[in-house]
């Protein structure tokens, strides 16, 4: 290697490198914006569903929603569903009426450009007495 060559080296890595990562820095990363029920709150009737709204459409088949009672028992939901706009939340509508207790919900999408975002987070249904 030449002493110019040299010299040009980092010159010419920085020119590839700089543009690359400010091009990373702009792409949109799938994030997790709303939720229903909310983290931490306490529902005084059983949800349907538990939504999730997200910052750009997630590739639905590789979507998963869970939801455990506090014993850990998984509870049943259907099929996930997503209404046709960007803006319309990923639904798992539960098969039935949610008892009173804890819940957890554990939650994991992937963009379409593969970016794969995870969550988990708890609410409680206190059904009145």
């Amino acid at each position: 290697m030449t002493r110019s060559t040299r010299r040009l080296l980092p010159l010419v890595v920085a020119m590839c490198v700089v543009p690359a990562a400010a091009t990373a820095a702009r792409l949109p990363h799938l994030k997790l914006k709303a939720m229903f029920p909310g983290k931490d709150t306490t529902l005084v009737s059983s949800p349907d569903a538990v939504k999730l709204w997200l910052s750009e459409p997630a590739d639905l088949p590789a979507t998963k929603v869970a939801i455990a009672d506090a014993a850990g028992t998984a509870v049943p939901v259907a099929k996930l569903t997503r209404g046709a706009q960007s803006a319309d939340p990923v639904v798992a509508k539960f098969t039935s009426p949610l008892a009173s207790g804890k819940y957890t919900v554990t939650w994991k999408a992937m963009s379409k450009d593969g970016h794969v975002v995870s969550g988990v987070y708890s609410f409680t249904v206190a059904l009145p007495k």
